[in-house]
């Protein structure tokens, strides 16, 4: 489990190898991507939180997959409030956009471990 025990499932696509950002794989379980959800008090503003990303079989990431449903498990507690289910976002890696997403739903990790 992270530090803020926010756990969500999310779909999520990455920019094609050709575009600017990642020309590699990311392994499930890592923190290289971060999240960037608008912000709740002005549309105009984003907020940026991380989370270690896994897929369902431990598969890596590729640039330039289309849909893939990931496990998201949150480090910030401010997740809660902006991981909900329907709230879409943008991934980050290296100061640029490689990709969007959307929370699918929130897991209650004790149950869902069972």
């Amino acid at each position: 489990m992270t530090g803020s025990g926010h756990v969500a499932e999310a779909r999520i696509g990455l920019s094609p190898a050709s575009a600017p950002g990642p020309q590699f794989s990311m392994p499930s379980g890592g923190r290289s991507l971060l999240l960037e959800f608008r912000s709740l008090d002005d549309p105009d503003q984003q907020t940026t939180i991380g989370a270690v990303i896994d897929t369902p079989d431990g598969s890596a990431i590729e640039p330039g997959i289309t849909v893939v449903t990931v496990r998201l498990s949150f480090w910030a507690a401010q997740a809660q409030v902006y991981a909900t289910p329907g709230a879409k976002f943008l991934l980050w890696y290296a100061g640029q956009a490689v990709g969007q997403g959307q929370v699918l739903r929130v897991i209650d990790e004790v149950a869902d471990s069972i």
